[in-house]
């Protein structure tokens, strides 16, 4: 649970303080006053990166030369573990600082700490947008299930740049290839592993979540590799298979690498896709169907992780009830009311609640009482 977040510089907040009610919390105010900017921040808190943003130097207030976002987190029931989260970006030497209970470690590591899943206008782009926004919420989730997954994409990026580095240097260096080979095979497979562990069951979870919800066709899944021959079904995530196969086809793409100057295929090439009765969501599916397959990846994330985590949880809901229908809109508050923790943002909020407090001239603040 997320008791305290102080804010400096982030976006149009210079300075800010927010104590979360624990259940059910509404965020109101006008359109541009920052409420998003504020379930942004406590995202960020949460993953280390944006759920907008691809540049953190974006996020820095105008004028400013750096942001800090600093979080009190309690976790567990009956004794409360407290936990200090930090994240800070300096614009002038363009580095990205996060702390956990004052010590730095790696952006994905806070996952562990302050597991969170975002519903927001943006997530119709897991489904229409770029591979990368597909490879990134795949990886959040396995951070957020194994946190050590963080580290090792650190350490896999790290061996790329040097393998690309290599190849562009344009003459034979096999020898000097075979040790970064290894290493990308080592760091790769696990990586690939992960996610298809967790892929299999996000997907079991989807297609249920996908029919409660009203979807009338059969929701598959795949994961889009050339390091597997192409089939329908899922591959096995064993560490070893994927090993094999992902050192074959690193050798067998070795004379394309060397042309292109760069590693063709491995973890950072590939995708997620998802189809309704066999046919590509991304292009036979109307926006709505698309939508109502990103809701359902949400949903599926958000079991996932209160299964594996034993808790729920921190529910973030960013102006989705605009997006949604009469019937959705009640299924979606039906699957989170009895959640510890859940943030909402609205324009405008009429109905009860327990108790209110000004967060800036514009936004206030409401613990609901009933929805």
């Amino acid at each position: 649970m997320l008791v305290r977040l102080q804010l400096t510089n982030f976006r149009n907040f210079q300075e800010l303080e927010f104590l979360p009610f624990e259940g059910f919390t509404v965020v109101s105010g006008p359109n541009g006053s920052g409420k998003s900017n504020l379930l942004e921040s406590i995202y960020y808190l949460g993953t280390g990166y944006s759920y907008r943003q691809m540049h953190d130097e974006n996020l820095v207030r105008w004028g400013a030369d750096f942001f800090s976002i600093r979080g009190e987190i309690r976790q567990g029931n009956r004794q409360p573990i407290p936990y200090i989260l930090e994240s800070a970006y300096q614009m002038t030497a363009r580095r990205k600082i996060i702390k956990i209970n004052g010590k730095r470690d790696l952006p994905g590591k806070v996952a562990a700490y302050l597991p969170v899943v975002i519903f927001s206008p943006q997530d119709l782009l897991l489904i229409q947008g770029p591979p990368g926004l597909r490879r990134r919420f795949l990886d959040m989730v396995v951070t957020q299930v194994w946190p050590q997954h963080a580290a090792d994409i650190n350490y896999y990026k790290g061996v790329l740049l040097q393998r690309n580095n290599l190849l562009r240097q344009g003459i034979d260096l096999s020898s000097q290839m075979e040790p970064w080979d290894e290493q990308l095979v080592a760091f790769g497979s696990r990586i690939i592993s992960r996610r298809l562990s967790v892929l299999s069951r996000l997907l079991e979870n989807v297609s249920q979540v996908f029919e409660t919800l009203g979807g009338s066709i059969f929701l598959t899944g795949a994961y889009v590799s050339q390091v597997f021959p192409s089939s329908n079904a899922l591959p096995r995530a064993d560490e070893a298979y994927c090993r094999d196969l992902f050192r074959t086809a690193l050798k067998n793409a070795r004379s394309l690498d060397e042309r292109l100057r760069v590693t063709t295929l491995g973890p950072h090439r590939d995708d997620l896709r998802f189809f309704l009765d066999g046919h590509d969501a991304r292009f036979y599916c109307s926006q709505g169907e698309q939508r109502l397959i990103a809701l359902s990846l949400k949903i599926g994330q958000s079991r996932i992780l209160a299964e594996e985590r034993q808790f729920e949880p921190l529910i973030l809901l960013d102006d989705v009830f605009s997006e949604l229908d009469a019937k959705r809109r009640s299924q979606v508050l039906n699957e989170f009311c009895a959640h510890r923790q859940v943030i909402a943002t609205v324009a405008d909020y009429s109905g009860d609640y327990v108790d209110k407090y000004q967060l800036t001239p514009s936004i206030v603040s409401l613990h609901v009482r009933s929805l």
